[in-house]
């Protein structure tokens, strides 16, 4: 029997791509959504869920997981081996209490948790990156004092999970209401792009993400923070004004005025320590992508990635010893996943 994934939340832009990727290499999953009208839309989830029924092992389930009963319910009918938790559940809402409790039993699944970047404290200075043991600091933003709150729901729950926190996503083919595309938008009208702050971000392919998530599911570091990002910082006018060099259009770019709390870059040294992990794909090969996407363009065709933005703390993606990581192939992925598992450790 394949390895069988519940995907929550796999009808938005991560889910969906991990449940892609999982079916391509032949797992049976369950993707699981609300379909509701938040983030990306209901239509834009509809849209993923199509593409994702062409796939003879996809099982899709509309259900909301935060409301009573309805995670036991998913559960029992799929009895997942792993879930992958993409959903982003609205503040308050008991959605990470419900999945917890769905997956108690003799054999638990696996759980790897996506949560946020954005929670470490502003930087102390330029470019400090940011490191698991640090406090969160959540601010006032109830979306991420919900994801603060799941965190800490997860390391008391005694059951087997890893929390990925995920920095700013790159993703060909995203709605427009997503950064770059809406700057995208915004030069192809012939518009001045106005960002909210030109600090340097740490921004990660979407195919990076997918690895580094797969990576988890596979070697299973229980009870473990990890950072997924690309360890880079980035200037996000650096990137519209690569945007206007690869759609031919004139950048115009302007800082707003309002105070933004600076973002941080990823340090990397524990994913590339626990899941081997390192992001592959350079800014100038993922803003091509996204062009292409939106204008039909053909990618490009060099075989030699070009360099990227410089990156503000280089040290911050160095392996601890010093050397670079082995990454984990997608061959050894799978043979992982298509093991039978003991206590949430390969065999």
């Amino acid at each position: 029997m394949a390895f069988r994934v519940l995907v929550a939340g796999g009808a938005g832009l991560v889910g969906s791509a991990v449940a892609r990727q999982l079916l391509t290499e032949g797992a049976e999953v369950a993707i699981v959504d609300a379909m509701g009208t938040g983030g990306d839309g209901r239509a834009v989830r509809e849209e993923r869920v199509q593409v994702l029924r062409s796939f003879s092992k996809a099982t899709i389930v509309t259900a909301d997981l935060s409301l009573p009963g309805a995670a036991s319910d998913v559960f029992r009918d799929v009895k997942p081996a792993a879930v992958v938790n993409a959903a982003l559940f609205p503040p308050g809402a008991p959605g990470v209490e419900s999945i917890l409790e769905a997956m108690r039993g003799d054999e638990p699944p696996f759980l790897v948790h996506l949560s946020d970047g954005a929670l470490y404290p502003a930087p102390a200075s330029p470019g400090q990156p940011a490191i698991e043991e640090e406090p969160s600091d959540p601010g006032s933003d109830p979306v991420l004092l919900q994801r603060l709150v799941e965190e800490s729901r997860l390391r008391g729950s005694g059951l087997p999970n890893v929390i990925l926190r995920l920095f700013g996503i790159l993703a060909p083919g995203a709605p427009p209401n997503r950064f770059p595309q809406d700057a995208l938008e915004t030069l192809l009208d012939g518009r001045e792009v106005v960002v909210s702050s030109d600090a340097p971000r740490d921004l990660l392919h979407l195919g990076d993400a997918v690895h580094g998530i797969l990576a988890a599911l596979a070697l299973r570091p229980s009870g473990r923070t990890i950072n997924l990002g690309s360890g880079r910082g980035v200037a996000p006018a650096h990137v519209v004004r690569l945007l206007g060099e690869r759609s031919f259009r004139q950048a115009r770019v302007r800082v707003g005025q309002a105070p933004v709390r600076p973002e941080r870059i990823a340090s990397l040294a524990r994913a590339s320590e626990l899941l081997r992990f390192q992001a592959r794909t350079t800014l100038e090969t993922a803003v091509e992508e996204i062009v292409a996407a939106r204008l039909g363009a053909p990618e490009s065709t060099s075989t030699r990635p070009r360099p990227s933005a410089p990156a503000v703390s280089p040290s911050a993606r160095r392996p601890p010893d010093g050397d670079e990581p082995k990454e984990v192939s997608r061959r050894e992925l799978f043979g992982f996943l298509r093991r039978p598992f003991d206590g949430g450790r390969p065999r």
